[in-house]
């Protein structure tokens, strides 16, 4: 059999809920579904946002194995909080600790192409890639200078980049996604193309899931994949294998939990995440999710200190570092704090330090973050096309399991992962 073109696609946001939602017009969906298989939901994993989730779903494995932690994190060097998302900072070989699915790929032969992936700058695996950044000098720093001027020479406004990654302008940016996607496929012909959309995410934070701006955002991707799959070649339509994932559901929000204030008032911390953090701990969100991180050492004061933020608002419930296993952590890893928390569901976290309310009006009326079987927070997967079975039967999957399948439709080995091989939806 020949082997497949594999477009993977992710929806960044899209929980599973929605598509059983009648209000959801995404026709290019359900038309790709009416030839393919879609699982009853995907589990993912903690925390379910979007760094970690989106290296599980290409690397079959979890954050203990794969070694990226949160989207927020405590530079424990500078005592200042850092933002992973949009890849400011790191290399994918410094955060990744687990092969990928585009390097295995690669090791075989194969080329692969990137659009707004997350977690893959300076990837050296991929043939093409315009990762996921959020600044323009980041953009303009660490995207390859061959793509760079590939997509000026093109006519793409490369220099808006930065302004339309900004979460109320992201759309404009889904748009491009779609658009650079297609070129890549025409000038590079990949054996494999993954391409992200963002703005379903965005809307949803900004106005909480089930809200008319979100129907109108998944409606808009919807466009985006279908102009995507209408701009592929010809002589690829008839073997492309369509993977649609995501990489977590969604929560509204009601009300934030501003640990820090707590910690201040109780004389354990100072400053804040941008001048940097002094005291005894400090607390780092990850909106459904929360890391306190101990400054000075002692780690009597920060079991106290947690057991402080337990009887918050809000706070659902802690672990110490003994027992990350249970959340699918490393006991050990320079990002990771010295306990997590989770956030009951109708609240999130938040990093203010500054007043006197521990809790108060959300800055954000969506979140994620929490524990993959938190209400609303299950993931989408469904695949259609090339090698894929039309009408399979798929239950609840891991978001481990995509990688191996994909492997698997590209025909390379993908040993020494967690998830597996979904073969029900496998033609032959």
């Amino acid at each position: 059999m020949t082997r497949p073109f594999v477009v993977l696609i992710s929806i960044d946001g899209f929980a599973d809920f929605y598509w059983r939602d009648p209000r959801v017009k995404a026709p290019t969906l359900r038309a790709l579904a009416e030839g393919g298989a879609v699982a009853d939901g995907v589990r993912a994993v903690f925390p379910s946002t979007t760094w970690p989730t989106h290296v599980s779903l290409v690397t079959g494995v979890k954050p203990a194995r794969h070694g990226v932690v949160a989207n927020h994190i405590l530079n424990r060097a500078t005592r200042r909080a850092e933002d992973l998302t949009g890849d400011p900072i790191y290399d994918a070989d410094a955060l990744l600790t687990a092969p990928t699915v585009y390097d295995r790929a690669a090791a075989a032969g194969l080329k692969v192409a990137a659009v707004d992936w997350p977690a893959t700058r300076n990837s050296s695996a991929l043939a093409f890639n315009l990762p996921f950044f959020k600044d323009q000098q980041v953009f303009q720093t660490q995207t390859s200078r061959a793509v760079w001027d590939e997509l000026s020479a093109a006519g793409f406004p490369v220099e808006r980049q930065g302004e339309w990654a900004l979460l109320p302008k992201r759309f404009m940016k889904d748009t491009m996604v779609a658009e650079v996607a297609a070129h890549a496929v025409r000038r590079h012909a990949p054996d494999m193309l993954m391409a992200h959309f963002l703005c379903a995410d965005s809307h949803q934070h900004l106005y909480g899931p089930r809200t008319p701006e979100v129907y109108w955002a998944i409606e808009h991707i919807d466009n985006c994949i279908g102009r995507l799959l209408t701009a592929l070649p010809a002589r690829l339509r008839d073997r492309a294998a369509i993977v649609v994932v995501s990489d977590h559901g969604f929560l509204p929000v009601e009300r934030d939990i501003r640990p820090n204030v707590r910690l201040r008032r109780l004389g354990a911390v100072r400053g804040d995440g941008a001048a940097g953090f002094a005291g005894e701990a400090c607390f780092v969100m990850n909106h459904g999710a929360g890391y306190l991180y101990a400054l000075d050492g002692d780690d009597r004061a920060v079991k106290a200190l947690a057991g402080e933020l337990e009887t918050m608002e809000g706070v659902a419930a802690a672990w110490p570092r003994e027992r990350f296993g249970e959340l699918g952590l490393p006991m050990n890893h320079r990002m990771l704090p010295d306990v997590v928390f989770e956030a009951t569901p109708g609240y999130q976290f938040s990093d203010e330090t500054a007043g006197d309310d521990e809790n108060g009006a959300p800055k954000y009326r969506g979140t994620h973050g929490q524990r993959p079987d938190a209400p609303g927070n299950a993931a989408f997967f469904m695949a259609s096309g090339a090698g894929i079975r039309r009408g399979a039967k798929l239950g609840r999957i891991e978001s481990r399991d995509v990688a191996p399948t994909l492997a698997t439709l590209l025909g390379v080995p993908m040993p020494d992962v967690e998830g597996r091989v979904l073969t029900e939806i496998l033609e032959g």
